[in-house]
């Protein structure tokens, strides 16, 4: 899935605190964002929202065990994967976050996360699709290849590293660029969703793009293009809580419907979820405020009106009193139900309860008294639902805390003669939430360190209970008090391997502190257990295997060779020929190229080999391949696809774009001519088409200039145009200039980039006034780090400094390096 392309309003971490202002006007101040800051988020928070109450008992809460990744924040997860994976170079650590992002999430059932309530002032994100990674990871944990490739580049990105969604063919993945062993730095494509990923023929290192073509053809990765960023995370996962209000997580459902139920089949040799079966987890909410106790006033938005001080009963006959609460939550909300014991005479009281989902602004009637009650306990629903499906709005006049994490309810009170008729003696709010379980902090046999962090207000306590099972029994329970935070416990629970111990739920509960300060009040009995094996390297958790042939354990070649001529046979003996590259092979896989030719209709059958052929030929004698490809290249029917005009116009397409990526490997610049004339076949794929233009481009052969700007004249795609823009830059097209400097001011931002980097390329100093406020955009560091680059190129000595400024706040080193390097180039 592309949901790449929904994701435009991009967000990064950003250089300056700002003050947020919430619905209730209670400011939260973003933190500056560094490299080594707690936090690293997007330059605006949307929700839950900041404030719960007049007198929280908790607030900014997160609870985490050292045996699993913090995945309340993703800067944190990523750390938490690098220790728990005991990675030490850069190589990796890229696989300690490919592979626990793959343990805390899920292939999706063929059903993305919407949220139509959240996610519509998202610019273009009409269909409510989530973008938020932390949501991704916590709330749902299952979803297309696009989000969970997102995920991953969005730690890497939080880890200060460069990283984007990869897009190719239908189908997204990470790419994250590091320093590798040999102290080159390049692009590294993970496979997210499909658990893969390439190496290359050393084996220490992951395969660029470019070498996923050229090094071992896979998955026509030719015509990829890097996706926006999408924003980093507006939503937080923390915690805040008043006196008797708790949380109980669960590692599994309850039997409660989900909000969206979201998780598909996963493949049955799973290695990388342990003992838990896949599905959605809930988290249930209850608030219970003690009537009794003048301070239950603190649990509310702001002090009641109309009501007697004493108890929650309307202080005047005739005239209607209000109590209102706001409630917040990490999680999405799927259901809501009251439970209250009230008092009133129907025939002249009223007992109402009002919702507002925009924090006051305007109310809608959930709920009203309709019999007699006196001091029963009732259980009220409040929560009406509909199925959630992508670009389906909600029913009309829909009117319910369904899909939202944060909401307000007013209760009303009116007795028109007695008010002390009217009255509720106990009432209880009980919320359910959709969670990801597999984002919660697990316990493993062996020590766990439990921390608990955030801010507990003067008086108040925090409760946290664990229940587990494991060989030395079923609901094994920990209840530990903290009085003063951060506070950090151990549970040692038993077991030889992970299967062996079996979360079922971690609660939090605010309450009055005691004085007795952190203590534990019920502890289990220590457990046998075996320290668990480190973690193995990460090829052990990948479901699909796409290594290349080991070329000990191949064929013989000449058995290879015959098996070229058996349709059934043929890819796997190119692929095979291609890993050993022996020289006697080479007129074989030629013959194949030129002679073999599909049967009628059944082109697809020798697709894959005669195009893996292209590469196998490169690879056995490069020298030789040349004149090969170069005549494969000149004219459709060399490489004999048969009399179809249309599959023959195609394959051959696609065979060149391939021959361009070897090009490009090789440096064969007179390639460039023929490669520019097969723009003009009148059947290509679009990611055919981008190959050849990145290819045209890299070539750097002025040969290609003319079809290149024809495409930038007429191409409205804007894959195409990112690729299109910064062509003409690397093949020095002055012609172009005016053509590029309308692209500034698109919203597309891979567009805007490359046409800033084009510009600079082509020294265009009319371009610079535009790109000096880049430097400050706080939304995504790719456009900061473009206008450094392209600045730079075009000497503009009045940006320096507004470049010395960005310099001294920029968060990432990558950025950073390019803004000096502009600094000492001007």
């Amino acid at each position: 899935m592309k949901n790449a392309h929904i994701a435009m309003a991009t967000c990064s971490a950003f250089m300056f605190a700002i003050t947020v202002v919430w619905g209730d006007n209670h400011p939260a101040t973003v933190p500056v964002l560094t490299p080594a800051a707690e936090y690293w988020r997007g330059a605006r928070e949307e929700s839950p929202g900041a404030f719960l109450s007049q007198s929280p008992a908790a607030s900014h809460i997160v609870i985490t065990c050292d045996r699993w990744p913090d995945c309340t924040d993703l800067r944190q997860f990523g750390l938490d994967a690098i220790r728990l994976s005991d990675a030490k170079t850069d190589h990796e650590k890229a696989l300690a976050v490919w592979r626990w992002v793959r343990r805390c999430m899920m292939n999706t059932n063929g059903t993305s996360p919407c949220e139509p309530f959240e996610n519509p002032r998202q610019t273009n994100n009409a269909s409510g699709a989530v973008l938020d990674p932390l949501k991704q990871l916590n709330v749902y944990g299952a979803h297309w290849c696009d989000g969970l490739s997102q995920t991953m580049a969005s730690i890497w990105r939080a880890l200060g590293y460069p990283a984007e969604k990869f897009y190719m063919h239908g189908h997204t993945l990470a790419d994250c660029y590091y320093r590798d062993f040999d102290g080159q730095e390049r692009w590294h494509v993970f496979d997210v969703s499909e658990g893969r990923f390439m190496m290359d023929a050393s084996g220490k290192r992951v395969l660029t793009p470019d070498e996923m073509v050229t090094d071992i053809l896979s998955d026509y990765a030719y015509g990829y293009v890097h996706a926006p960023h999408t924003e980093m995370p507006t939503h937080r996962i923390d915690l805040a809580l008043r006196q008797r209000e708790r949380l109980e997580r669960s590692w599994g459902g309850d039997g409660s419907p989900p909000y969206q139920n979201n998780i598909g089949h996963q493949h049955p040799n799973d290695s990388e979820h342990g003992p838990y079966k896949f599905g959605f987890g809930t988290g249930s909410w209850d608030y219970t405020p003690n009537l009794s106790d003048g301070r239950w006033e603190d649990g509310l938005v702001a002090p009641p009106t109309g009501i007697d001080n004493a108890a929650l009963r309307p202080s005047e006959a005739g005239k209607p009193g209000s109590a209102e609460w706001r409630f917040r939550t990490p999680y999405i909300v799927s259901d809501l139900n009251m439970v209250m014991r009230y008092s009133l005479d129907p025939r002249s009281d009223k007992v109402r309860l009002f919702l507002s989902v925009d924090d006051g602004a305007t109310w809608g009637q959930l709920w009203e008294s309709s019999k007699e009650m006196n001091g029963v306990l009732e259980e009220i629903p409040l929560c009406e639902k509909f199925l959630v499906i992508k670009n389906a709005a909600p029913p009309a006049g829909f009117m319910s805390p369904f899909g939202r994490y944060a909401f307000r309810l007013k209760l009303e009170l009116f007795a028109r003669e007695t008010p002390r008729d009217c009255f509720v003696n106990d009432i209880t709010f009980r919320t359910t939430v959709q969670q990801n379980f597999y984002s919660l902090p697990q316990l493993q046999p062996g020590i766990n360190r439990i921390t608990v962090k955030g801010d507990v207000a003067k008086g108040a306590a925090l409760k946290i209970t664990y229940v587990w099972s494991d060989p030395a029994g079923k609901d094994r329970t920990n209840i530990t008090i903290a009085e003063q935070l951060p506070y950090t416990y151990e549970i040692i629970a038993g077991g030889d391997k992970w299967e062996d111990c079996v979360c079922k739920s971690v609660t939090v509960e605010a309450l009055a502190a005691t004085g007795n300060g952190n203590h534990t009040v019920v502890q289990e009995r220590p457990a046998p257990f075996s320290a668990l094996a480190p973690l193995g390297p990460a090829e052990v958790t990948r479901i699909r295997d796409s290594a290349r042939p080991h070329p000990d354990a191949a064929i013989p070649v000449e058995e290879l060779i015959a098996n070229l001529k058996n349709p059934e046979k043929a890819k796997a003996a190119v692929n095979n020929l291609m890993v050993l590259a022996d020289h006697k092979s080479f007129d074989a896989l030629k013959a194949f190229i030129y002679e073999v030719e599909p049967a009628e209709g059944r082109h697809d059958a020798l697709k894959g080999a005669k195009e893996s052929a292209l590469v196998a030929l490169y690879h056995v004698d490069r020298d030789r391949s040349r004149a090969v490809l170069l005549d494969v290249l000149s004219e459709p029917r060399r490489s004999n696809w048969g009399s179809h005009a249309a599959a023959l116009s195609g394959n051959w397409a696609a065979d060149a774009a391939i021959i361009g990526c070897l090009a490009v490997d090789a440096g064969w610049k007179e390639f460039a001519s023929p490669l520019a004339k097969v723009l003009e076949t009148p059947v290509m794929h679009p990611d055919v088409r981008r190959g050849i233009i990145r290819s045209l481009g890299r070539l750097g052969n002025p040969a290609g200039a003319d079809a290149i700007r024809k495409l930038l004249l007429t191409d409205k795609d804007e894959d195409d145009l990112q690729l299109l823009a910064l062509a003409e830059g690397q093949l020095a097209d002055q012609r172009a200039i005016p053509l590029l400097r309308p692209l500034l001011e698109l919203g597309y931002t891979p567009t805007r980039c490359s046409a800033a980097l084009a510009l600079g390329m082509l020294g265009d100093r009319d371009s610079a006034r535009p790109l000096r406020p880049w430097l400050q955009d706080v939304r995504d560091e790719n456009v900061r780090a473009a206008a450094a680059e392209a600045l730079g190129q075009l000497g503009d000595k009045d940006a320096v400094p507004a470049l010395e400024a960005a310099l001294a706040a920029e968060p990432f080193k990558w950025v950073r390096e390019k803004m000096s390097v502009a600094l000492r180039t001007i």
